[in-house]
């Protein structure tokens, strides 16, 4: 049984992690993308690289009909290219283009940024403290069974 204590702990941690997310990815979205499936569906393509629809789909944890709607509409802003499979012709390979990649590559850049001014006011052994309770946080999470988009958010693989 988890005491009332840590979970107050958790929530309140939860709290500042919603807090420092907002000031970070939230502050600059993307100009390009209008909306919250056409980012992740971005996101995972940049993270993973070119993947099937129905993986795509299964992965953003969308309907397919949803990943079709989505990629049809960033395929018509030339953020993303998508084409038949050579082997499989009923299979459709989604991949970034070169515009959604530099778009991305922005975006990354000014997350970046955005985190670095967030976190000015700590010194480098407490950003060293936060980054390792992060990963520590994210593999402990992983192990629950959560899930997020972005598997992966380095800068290209």
């Amino acid at each position: 049984m988890i005491e009332e204590r840590d979970i107050d702990s958790m929530i309140k941690a939860s709290l500042y992690f919603h807090e420092l997310f907002k000031k970070t990815i939230l502050a600059t979205p993307p100009a390009e993308v209008v909306t919250k499936t056409q980012m992740d569906i971005l996101l995972t393509l940049y993270a993973d690289g070119p993947m099937s629809m129905s993986a795509l789909s299964s992965h953003v944890n969308i309907a397919p009909e949803q990943a079709t709607r989505a990629i049809k509409n960033l395929r018509e802003r030339g953020l993303v290219e998508s084409d038949r499979d050579e082997e499989n012709r009923r299979v459709v390979i989604a991949r970034l283009s070169e515009k959604g990649t530099l778009l991305l590559d922005d975006h990354t850049r000014e997350l970046h940024a955005n985190l670095q001014a967030s976190l000015e006011g700590l010194t480098d052994e407490e950003v060293a403290q936060l980054a390792e309770t992060a990963r520590t946080a994210t593999r402990l999470l992983e192990k629950t069974g959560f899930r997020h988009v972005v598997t992966d958010p380095k800068i290209r693989k």
